[in-house]
């Protein structure tokens, strides 16, 4: 708890910590959330993407939809690791990592798991798994039992999933117009052709623009996630894009780079992210429900759950409509 009430103390640190959220977030991007919320039969029988090889930040936006739509199965990680430091008398630095997994079908099912470890000691890392299959989701909270989310029919499984993908996308958008793809040559990856871009800082990029003022009621948390958003200033970058030649799926992305905080002197924002294809078509083990899947529970442990279990009272009974109704997918 000491080290939590430190951690909240280094506000300036904390400012420049908020792409931890921002790399997995999509509900800002109106096309992220048109892919979230479309029904997963429209999302997998739409056309295959192509790659038009002149614009290539198109890879980077890619959903995992599109890219099963290209490839087939595939089985991809990732991985990002922000470390902010402070110069000065309260010098202080902090390291935070995400690590994400996902192995998607052609199909359509999925399975995704995601652990965050925000550097504050043992005990500290969280995490959460989520499989989409037989047209049933299956959720947990690392360590805890998988349970059944009928409710769900695939929009939150979908949002988790694609804001684990969408890392590249999230940390190219910090970027804005400083980050430039160079084209590099060709390439082969997983047994494919593809194309190689390096990833720079455009000369003499300019700082993010401010953003309009949202009031004065914001949070303190939500303040100091702004500042760092309307204050963000790209100090370098250096990576490479690998794309595949025909649909432009990003088989491999790997960009390190640094920010600085206007009005915010001596502190900087380490990134480092890396995230690849690993397998694909028949090397990808197929979505399996998990074993003993918990049934959905919507209702806290009580009086009516004892005598539930005593056998006096048939599990449900208060529940007059039942398994709340599922809401039309938009």
């Amino acid at each position: 708890m000491r080290e939590c009430a430190r951690m909240r103390r280094l506000h300036p640190v904390l400012a420049v910590l908020a792409p931890l959220a921002l790399a997995a977030c999509s509900r800002g991007d109106p096309e992220a959330r048109a892919r979230v919320f479309a029904p997963g039969e429209a999302a997998r029988t739409a056309p295959a993407p192509t790659f038009d090889p002149a614009h290539p930040e198109a890879a980077l936006a890619l959903g995992p939809d599109a890219v099963a739509r290209g490839l087939g199965s595939f089985e991809w990680s990732g991985a990002v690791a922000w470390t902010v430091s402070r110069d000065g008398d309260d010098a202080i630095r902090v390291h935070a990592d995400e690590r994400h997994a996902i192995r998607q079908s052609a199909a359509g099912e999925f399975e995704v798991q995601a652990e965050i470890d925000p550097g504050l000691g043992p005990g500290s890392v969280t995490g959460k798994q989520v499989i989409w299959t037989g047209g049933m989701t299956y959720a947990r909270a690392l360590p805890a039992a998988f349970r059944e989310r009928p409710t769900d029919r695939g929009r939150d499984a979908r949002r988790f999933r694609d804001e684990s993908f969408g890392m590249a996308a999230a940390l190219a958008r910090l970027y804005g117009p400083a980050l430039r793809l160079e084209p590099a040559g060709d390439a082969q990856a997983l047994g494919r052709p593809a194309r190689r871009y390096r990833l720079v800082l455009a000369q003499a990029a300019p700082p993010a623009a401010p953003a309009p003022a949202k009031g004065a009621s914001a949070d303190p948390d939500t303040k100091l996630r702004r500042a760092f958003l309307e204050g963000r200033v790209p100090l370098t970058a250096d990576g490479e894009l690998i794309a595949d030649a025909a649909t432009g799926a990003p088989l491999r992305v790997h960009l390190t780079g640094t920010f600085g905080v206007k009005d915010q002197p001596g502190v900087t924002a380490a990134v480092e992210l890396l995230a690849q294809v690993q397998a694909l078509g028949a090397q990808v083990a197929p979505i399996a429900a998990p074993k003993d899947a918990l049934p959905d529970e919507r209702k806290p442990a009580g009086p009516s759950t004892a005598l539930e279990a005593a056998g006096l009272k048939k599990r449900g009974a208060d529940r007059a409509g039942g398994e709340p109704s599922d809401e039309p997918e938009q």
